[in-house]
């Protein structure tokens, strides 16, 4: 008999075991500041998820997990909760303006995204509405959007907050209105998504627009044109979030930090495996080989983020620069290269 686990209990347990040990060591190191954060983040995730699944009904969870609050899991609301601080504490190892952070923040999330969302919905975590092969790969694509949106909205906001002073009356109502506020961006750039996608369609179907409805038909989303748009919508969103990353590593590059955060990176590579063991152990990989390339490639661009401070520093950016002089200027210089990086 194959061995296959109760992925709700694992992805349960893990949501709360996850989300304890962050806040605990917040409290523990009295981060008040940060316990809000995370606390906010977590009432950010549940609004979304009850809001989505109640106003879009594009989705709906699974009936076998055990803690739910208006029919969405709170181990879903956790799970924000641990990617969206845990992105944040990653970012936060570069010296890197705190206005570009939320993109390398939205990217360490979306790749989180395109690995196991595929796989969730073979789990039964959620159901979409739409069939399992089309889009990404029975995600919508408004769906990978939405994770990018997410997480800029309340990435953006809480470290706008950081910057303002927090004994001033406009600052705590601010933090106290983060997650209504990062929802209400989340909307606007949905909204703004959905109007670009579904414009040329309307276009070429302009007796549509004469018949005005309050409840729009969401089943136009499927269309096969909308389709193409949201497909090269979210590709341009895509190379554009991995252009500003890499262009601030590469500018800011001489200011990394020397911290390493084991408890977000834990967090984050824990889920991947989660779900990337899965693959395996529920035989998606005869239905869906693709997604163990996808589930690999989005986990070494994941170790990639997280361990670029310590492969790119000065000393291996002077030997990289001491190869590329050896190489005109002969044998000589290629032992300096080598004999700084040995010291």
């Amino acid at each position: 008999m194959p061995f296959s686990p109760n992925y709700f209990l694992i992805f349960e347990a893990s949501g709360f075991l996850f989300f304890i040990v962050i806040l605990a060591r917040e409290i523990y190191q009295r981060n008040y500041g940060k316990i809000f954060e995370i606390i906010s983040c977590a009432v950010f995730g549940m609004l979304l998820e009850i809001g989505d699944t109640y106003l879009a009904h594009t989705y709906s969870y699974g009936t076998n997990f055990l803690v739910n609050l208006a029919h969405v899991p709170v181990a879903i609301g956790l799970g924000w909760s641990i990617i969206i601080y845990s992105a944040m504490l990653l970012s936060d190892q570069y010296n890197i303006p705190w206005m570009l952070r939320p993109f390398m923040d939205a990217l360490t999330a979306v790749m989180l995204d395109l690995a196991i969302d595929a796989v969730a919905i073979r789990l039964g975590f959620w159901h979409w509405a739409i069939p399992l092969d089309r889009e990404w790969y029975g995600v919508p694509f408004e769906n990978i959007v939405g994770w990018i949106l997410v997480v800029l909205s309340f990435s953006f906001l809480i470290r706008f907050i950081r910057t303002l002073n927090h004994k001033r009356f406009f600052t705590k109502v601010l933090m106290v209105l983060s997650p209504i506020l990062s929802y209400m961006g989340l909307m606007i750039g949905l909204l703004t998504l959905s109007i670009i996608a579904i414009l040329p369609y309307q276009i070429n179907n302009w007796m549509t627009l004469i018949w005005f409805k309050y409840s729009p038909d969401l089943s136009i989303l499927t269309n096969p044109q909308v389709e193409l748009w949201k497909s090269i919508i979210l590709t341009i969103m895509m190379t554009e979030l991995i252009n500003i990353v890499v262009w601030s590593l590469v500018k800011y590059r001489r200011n990394y930090l020397r911290h390493f955060d084991i408890v977000s990176f834990t967090a984050l590579s824990g889920i991947h495996l989660i779900f990337f063991v899965a693959i395996f152990t529920e035989g998606i990989y005869l239905q869906l080989p693709v997604l163990v390339a996808i589930s690999l490639v989005c986990f070494v661009v994941h170790l990639l983020i997280h361990f670029l401070p310590f492969m790119i520093n000065r000393k291996s950016i002077y030997f990289f620069k001491v190869i590329k002089k050896a190489t005109i200027h002969g044998e000589e210089k290629l032992d300096d290269a080598i004999e700084a990086v040995l010291k």
